[in-house]
């Protein structure tokens, strides 16, 4: 595969979703290839069955491929579930140079100090994600490099994961032929696709409504402040209209997707869904008004869960950038006037920021994770031509690819 290009897999409960991007220096990625294939063997974001992973993986690859006319060799992949954890950790150096300048060197040690503490051995670090640098007791600062002080400190975002989770995704993509070049959470990539520098200034919370899990994402003055996973998803929305309306499962889907509102307020009385439009077999009708009360349950309890979530760090209902939601969840009708009124936030359906190519194909909140793996290699590959050493997955803990990520953050 030519070094200009650059693949995002993302990998999901429900659906898997390959974008092949070309980039060219100094222009906007062109995407050039896109593939989808439902998932199994995958259940609340990791992986249960490999073979059965490997097989939709391989889908998805295989029409990326021949949309793109190239064979993918490697790939930049998600990771998420609720095994994914976050918190606080604090590195503390000395300066090394004489003169008392701060050199790369001195972040890159400040960065591994913050690492230096006690996990239990079922767990690795995902990213290592600076929020500021303290320069002999001065904090606020986002890159000391060439600065002057006697000691170093910084103040990091640690996100870690369970190992068997990563070697079995790893395993699968080993499996198929694909070298994985980086390992992502899934929210913060979709994060990274969808949110502008000023949302981020401001204050926003960035819900990454999946077929499994929910993601959740909080940025500040243009930190990551706070992530969670919730253990609900679109999948749980399926499955109660499956029980209420007894029903099969994929009916269900169809329902929900052809028929759905996160409002049923907004849904005539006597509005009836013919079940024969939609499936072969299919006999009868059901009000268009039970389906959305369902589904208004569900999203409604995604919300509250996630306002949980801010209420923790005190941010609920206190974010100017507003509530962003992705996924393919976020194409429910009227999904933002249900979020408004849960969070008490502005609200707004993510799309993914601007990209040439074969535009039409990508610009859905449901790629928004695939599209920000592809920026998250590009912005890597962009460290590495000014001189950075080659990042490896970053379950490794690769102190230089924890920087470049911190680098990318950046306002």
């Amino acid at each position: 595969m030519a070094n200009n290009h650059i693949v995002g897999i993302d990998i999901g409960s429900h659906s898997i979703y390959a974008v092949v991007a070309q980039q060219k220096e100094d222009l906007l990625p062109q995407i050039i290839g896109v593939g989808f294939a439902r998932s199994s063997g995958i259940r609340k974001g990791v992986i249960v069955d490999i073979a059965e992973a490997e097989m939709g993986i391989l889908e998805a690859l295989r029409i990326a491929e021949r949309g793109a006319g190239i064979k993918i060799e490697k790939a930049v992949v998600n990771i998420g579930g609720n095994h994914i954890v976050a918190h606080q950790s604090r590195g503390v150096i000395a300066v090394s140079r004489a003169d008392g300048e701060i050199s790369l060197d001195d972040i890159d040690r400040v960065i591994s100090a913050a690492q230096t503490f006690q996990m239990p051995n079922n767990r690795e670090i995902l990213h290592v994600i600076p929020r500021e640098f303290i320069v002999d007791g001065e904090g606020g600062i986002k890159d000391p490099l060439g600065m002057k002080g006697v000691r170093l400190e910084t103040n990091a975002f640690i996100i870690s994961g369970a190992v068997p989770y990563v070697k079995n995704l790893l395993k699968s993509f080993s499996n198929i032929g694909v070298e994985v070049e980086h390992v992502v959470f899934d929210t913060i990539a979709s994060a990274k696709a969808v949110l502008t520098k000023r949302q981020k200034e401001l204050g926003v919370v960035c819900l990454d409504i999946g077929g499994g899990t929910t993601g959740v994402a909080v940025y500040e003055e243009g930190d990551l402040l706070h992530t969670a996973v919730i253990p609900i998803g679109g999948a749980q929305i399926t499955n109660d209209l499956a029980i209420v309306l007894r029903i099969p499962v994929d009916l269900a889907e169809s329902i929900k997707v052809e028929y759905g509102s996160a409002l049923a307020s907004e849904v005539g009385k006597r509005d009836v869904v013919d079940l024969s439009y939609l499936e072969n077999d299919g006999n009868g009708t059901i009000f268009r008004k039970e389906v959305c009360e369902v589904i208004e349950a569900r999203l409604s309890e995604i919300f509250e869960l996630a306002n949980k979530e801010l209420k923790k760090i005190g941010r609920e209902a206190f974010l100017p950038g507003g509530v962003v939601i992705v996924g393919g969840v976020a194409k429910t009708a009227h999904i933002v006037d249900l979020a408004k009124q849960k969070m008490r936030l502005p609200s707004q359906v993510g799309f993914p920021r601007e990209v040439e190519g074969i535009v039409e194909r990508v610009d859905d909140p449901a790629y928004a994770t695939a599209l920000g793996l592809v920026f998250y290699g590009i912005e890597e590959r962009g460290e590495r031509k000014d001189g950075f050493a080659p990042s490896i997955p970053s379950f490794e803990n690769s102190v230089r690819s924890m920087r470049k990520w911190f680098r990318a953050l950046l306002p």
